[in-house]
């Protein structure tokens, strides 16, 4: 009886050993950003009806996407959307043109909406587009095609990225804006 009592003493004291050896790694700062493109949702007026922006299918992550050659696209891990990019454009231009068309459907499709490191760290955006009037899809008011002025970036400040891609988004939405004016 003695001798197991010793023994389990043992154990427990090689135990208490090998746990004061084990050092946990330190907790590492979490480094991932999160950003939101639009504000708050505004209210609903009889104007335009923006319908859900489609993306590319790369622009569809909620990790931020950085052109870096023309077929060649990287994801930021350190830089994400708080909300679906797709959901955040469509929310810019309903507030942009909720006041105005007379009910008319606008429909955005966007190829580009990114840093474009191989030609400047520019922000690009590009988007065609269709207006058509209410209640006949068949009557097509106007199809276009869009490609925002490029924005200089300086690479690092993804706050000011975000900003600058705002801006763009919302130069579409000048120019649906004099589209639904005609």
């Amino acid at each position: 009886m003695m001798n197991l009592g010793h023994r389990t003493s043992r154990l427990a004291a090689l135990g208490l050993l090998l746990l004061s050896a084990c050092s946990l790694p330190q907790p590492q700062a979490d480094t991932v950003r999160n950003f939101t493109l639009s504000g708050p949702a505004p209210a609903v007026a009889d104007g335009a009806v923006v319908r859900p922006v489609q993306l590319a299918g790369h622009l569809r992550s909620r990790v931020m996407a950085v052109r870096v050659a023309d077929h060649e696209v990287i994801y930021v891990e350190d830089a994400r959307w708080a909300e679906s990019l797709d959901d955040a454009i469509t929310q810019v231009l309903r507030a942009r043109l909720g006041a105005l068309g007379s009910g008319r459907v606008v429909s955005v499709q966007v190829q580009r909406c990114e840093p474009v490191r191989h030609e400047g760290n520019t922000v690009q955006l590009a988007a065609t587009y269709t207006i058509t009037s209410p209640g006949d899809d068949s009557a097509e008011v106007r199809r276009g095609q869009f490609t925002a002025k490029p924005r200089p970036w300086d690479g690092r400040d993804y706050g000011a990225l975000v900003g600058l891609m705002r801006e763009a988004v919302g130069e579409l939405g000048d120019e649906l804006a004099a589209v639904l004016a005609k």
